[in-house]
């Protein structure tokens, strides 16, 4: 109740962004076939000058995703065919007495609140971001169904993985694998946005037909951007087969897991 109280006095509980909740914003890619850019709290912290693990801070890639970012303001290019996501525990405090980082995220939105009002728009409907790690984010949920449902978006679809070179390297349990088929094309685990240009030149050789799935850090906002306006079906979904891997092998949900399980490949 302290705390509440504290927030209540926060210019962040006087915006009301508008983000689906998990299984809508599951729904809302499965029937319009969109494409996904999500950003959490690594792409802010690249967006104001920081950097994440796996990615040094790179002023393009910064305005890339700032760009991406702001487009929620002008309605002259936003579109069903690709959406944005961000982190619905931002705005969502209901949430909080089930998640398993507290801590961070109290920390977090305390000291970004300014910058998360300026960054986010009343009048645009977002997705949630958190759809691609449920399982290593909250203690208590429905995870049989969410993996099901989720699968649903590749389920018999042929498809291409944009991904680090050592993702699935200890991947045991592969969600993917109720796709079609799968081809793979590999990027740097780290630093990816430093080769963009050819990482960009490869994945343009893909077939339209095929769904992109991207699993490439901050790199994978601007690419699944860039293919999507090229016509192509690209979602950003960072941390989904390392999130499946965890559930399938009941790794115990603590702090010390979940640290390892944000550290770089």
């Amino acid at each position: 109740m302290r705390l509440f109280r504290e927030m209540q006095q926060h210019k962040l509980l006087t915006l009301k962004a508008d983000i689906l909740d998990y299984n809508d914003s599951i729904d809302y890619i499965i029937e319009n076939k969109c494409s996904l850019c999500r950003f959490g709290d690594g792409e802010f912290n690249l967006i104001n000058g920081g950097d994440v693990s796996f990615q040094t801070y790179n002023p393009l890639l910064a305005n890339r995703l700032k760009e991406i970012l702001m487009s929620c303001f002008d309605s002259s290019i936003t579109s069903k065919n690709i959406k944005i996501a961000i982190n619905r525990v931002y705005y969502n405090f209901s949430d909080w007495n089930n998640l398993i980082f507290l801590r961070f995220f109290e920390d977090y939105v305390f000291h970004n609140e300014e910058k998360l009002i300026s960054f986010c728009s009343e009048s645009y409907k977002y997705l949630a971001a958190e759809i691609s790690q449920l399982y290593n984010l909250f203690k208590d949920y429905d995870f049989a169904s969410y993996f099901e449902h989720i699968k649903e978006i590749w389920e018999k679809r042929d498809i291409a993985i944009i991904c680090g070179d050592r993702i699935f390297n200890n991947i045991e349990y592969n969600i993917f694998d109720c796709a079609n088929s799968v081809e793979y094309i590999y990027a740097p685990s780290t630093d990816a946005f430093d080769q963009y240009e050819d990482i960009l030149k490869k994945t343009k050789e893909i077939s339209k037909e095929k769904l992109v799935i991207i699993i490439l850090g901050p790199t994978a906002k601007v690419l699944a951007w860039d293919l999507s306006q090229f016509g192509y079906q690209a979602l950003d979904f960072g941390h989904i087969a390392k999130d499946y891997n965890s559930y399938m092998k009941k790794d115990p949900q603590n702090i010390e897991n979940i640290q390892k399980f944000f550290d770089k490949d």
